[in-house]
């Protein structure tokens, strides 16, 4: 039987849906076209959008949490994007994206939220844009199988009815429709995101953050090693939430300046309040900043970290050698880098091409510490 048709040509289903849409504030959209390579959770987050079962908003009315791109002229349009991350955020604004590193607000059509593989902070985030959205506004989240993404969609079905799913590219799509009141599961979730005082640690931090709520056992090695005699302009590069900084105030009395250079905003607003009430005379000043991107010229007399070498779930040893490269012209002449690592990374070359000597200090079956002078 034929299937019964409008004056506009479309079918009546599908007129009626489109009058629904526009009642919403919803466009029907073109087919989605992107410029470049799309990880395999943002292509699944946008699988529904592609099938027609959801349809987009209209400029400025999305919110997309821990945004990453590319995303098309339309899409930028479309969200206000979060990304605290400062690489992922410069490649957002690079590409034309509203980014900011976190949000405030409401009354959205439409929130995305892509998963990460810590569950207390996608939870927070999940509950956060759920906040964010005018009843009958959707919420859209995706991400891996390996980062648990069915554990999260198994979370929010419940915690609310009428949670609809895809599978693609080893990923999970989910959504939902947000109703007249926020169910108190999900304000629980947003609430166990914010910064606290960890239970281990006295410190303030939050869940997500690397090691939110423990310190480091390398870390805590460098800290055995630090030298009596460090003074004058120090900067500890890959702060976190300033368990270093805070070692550095305590030890050293005689450190002129103190700066802390870290990528994670959030790891930055918790070593500031970490160190608000440090008695140190010391002038702070807190860097949201990729140090890979690079380090001001011969500012600082030492430079003591652990740097990072992870990006994402793999192993990155080109990072590590990025800040040992950036901390080296960050050094005056004379100045002095302290730093520990896994004792398997091989980061003994790098320091021999930038550094005159080094030396190390300690060595156990994990970790290394190793100074070294310009």
């Amino acid at each position: 039987m034929a299937k019964h048709a409008t004056r506009c040509g479309k079918s009546i289903g599908r007129c009626c849906r489109s009058v629904e849409r526009r009642r919403r504030g919803w466009t029907d959209a073109p087919p989605i076209r992107y410029a470049g390579p799309m990880s395999d959770a943002l292509n699944a987050l946008f699988h529904p959008f592609a099938k027609g079962l959801l349809p987009r908003p209209q400029p400025g009315r999305g919110v997309f949490l821990r945004a990453e791109g590319p995303l098309d002229p339309d899409w930028r349009n479309a969200l206000l994007c979060e990304q605290s991350f400062k690489p992922a955020h410069e490649a957002l604004r690079r590409d034309g994206c509203t980014v900011v590193p976190t949000f405030e607000g409401d009354g959205y059509d439409l929130g995305l939220c892509l998963l990460t593989k810590h569950k207390t902070e996608t939870l927070a985030n999940l509950g956060r844009a759920w906040a964010a959205l005018r009843p009958g506004g959707v919420l859209v989240c995706a991400g891996g199988n390996d980062v648990g993404a069915g554990s999260i969609e198994r979370a929010l079905k419940t915690a609310i009815d009428g949670v609809s799913s895809l599978s693609k590219s080893h990923c999970k799509v989910f959504w939902a429709e947000r109703g007249d009141t926020i169910p108190p599961a999900l304000a629980a979730w947003a609430e166990a995101g914010q910064m606290q005082q960890g239970t281990e640690t006295g410190c303030w931090s939050r869940p997500g953050l690397y090691n939110w709520n423990k310190v480091d056992a390398g870390s805590a090695l460098l800290v055995e090693h630090l030298p009596a005699d460090l003074t004058g302009r120090v900067a500890d590069l890959g702060a976190g939430w300033g368990y270093l900084s805070l070692a550095l105030l305590a030890r050293a009395p005689k450190i002129a300046s103190l700066d802390l250079f870290e990528a994670e905003w959030h790891a930055v607003e918790a070593a500031r309040a970490n160190l608000a009430h440090s008695s140190a005379s010391a002038r702070l000043g807190f860097h949201w900043h990729d140090v890979a991107a690079g380090l001001p010229t011969a500012a600082f007399d030492w430079v003591v970290m652990n740097p990072p070498f992870h990006q994402g779930k793999a192993t990155d040893i080109d990072l590590g050698r990025a800040f040992i490269t950036n901390a080296a012209a960050a050094l005056a002449p004379g100045g002095r880098l302290l730093f520990v690592a896994n004792r398997q990374l091989p980061y003994e070359p790098v320091v021999a091409a930038h550094f005159r000597r080094q030396t190390t200090l300690a060595e156990t079956g994990l970790y290394k510490v190793i100074e070294a002078r310009i």
